[in-house]
């Protein structure tokens, strides 16, 4: 199946990606005068709540890292509704439920089956075999608490990711792609992740130097759209970091296959022990495929 250049396809359909974070503690419920701590990290959800709401998406596809993880499956939800609230945050006020795009999801699932990407679609039967259910996880009330203020108008693509190697992650953005394209969606795709978690000797983590090393080089790269030195990173630098954002990363990535980007760090704080970055990745133009490097990348 050919997909479209990338200038094609963001402009017909995917309106938006973004590296987004989801600290609890920016939510005033769960702060409590706290989130002051982390204003430039505030303002900008709330930047990019507002602009989500001019771009009017009727799908934002999100990817997590605190849903209900396989460890051989990337899991996609898939009932109706999906709900949840921050109670376990002490804030069970903060709650939503939004509806799921199932065509959407059911095609996502149904390129990555056939590309050889393990997918499933996580219905409450099916989770209930390993005492779960589909869920909205604080991965993803947190960026959407933000969009919430300004716009509610959408559904609801819920991914959680699987600890892939990098070229399945990769791969599985070109399924996302190709599948909002086919389908005639307007979408914007957020990558919910925080950066190293172990950034300060007082904080909840075991401290690292690599915390702070890792953050710059994986924004520097980032902002360089450099999809290559991203995947080149230290394995030990990025072991040692105790982040969640890179592998949500590396799938909004693939979603670009084939598009130079520009990034905009909107912002960056790592004043509570854990870093938090907040960007914008905007296509360019069309750019030659960067799947033949990748590939040579992972060999060596």
């Amino acid at each position: 199946m050919q997909m479209k250049s990338c200038m094609e396809v963001v402009t017909i359909s995917i309106l938006g990606y973004y590296l987004l974070p989801h600290p609890p503690i920016v939510l005033p419920e769960v702060g409590k005068g706290e989130e002051n701590k982390i204003k430039r990290t505030k303002a900008a959800f709330n930047r990019i709540g507002q602009e989500i709401a001019e771009k009017a998406p009727r799908v934002i596809i999100l990817i997590t890292p605190h849903g209900t993880m396989f460890q051989d499956v990337i899991s996609l939800s898939y009932e109706d509704t999906i709900q949840g609230d921050m109670a376990r945050f002490r804030a069970p006020s903060v709650s939503m439920e939004i509806p799921i795009h199932k065509p959407l999801t059911r095609r996502i699932y149904d390129i990555s089956r056939q590309d050889g990407i393990a997918t499933v679609l996580s219905t409450n039967s099916f989770l209930r075999r390993y005492n779960a259910s589909v869920f909205l996880d604080h991965g993803a009330i947190v960026p959407l608490y933000f969009i919430n203020q300004y716009y509610k108008d959408y559904k609801l693509v819920h991914i959680t990711y699987a600890p892939f190697g990098d070229m399945d992650l990769y791969k599985f953005g070109i399924a996302i792609r190709r599948a909002v394209d086919e389908q005639n969606e307007t979408a914007v795709l957020i990558a919910s992740g925080d950066l190293s978690h172990r950034l300060k000797e007082d904080g909840p983590y075991d401290y690292s130097p690599l915390g702070e090393k890792f953050d710059k080089e994986f924004l520097h790269y980032l902002k360089q759209g450099d999809a290559a030195a991203v995947f080149r990173m230290d394995r030990e630098t990025i072991r040692e970091a105790g982040e969640c954002g890179r592998n949500s990363t590396i799938i909004l990535l693939g979603a670009l296959e084939g598009c130079k980007f520009h990034c905009e760090l909107l912002s960056y704080e790592g004043t509570v022990c854990v870093g938090y970055g907040i960007m914008r990745l905007q296509v360019v133009s069309q750019g030659p495929s960067q799947l033949h490097l990748l590939e040579e990348i992972r060999k060596g």
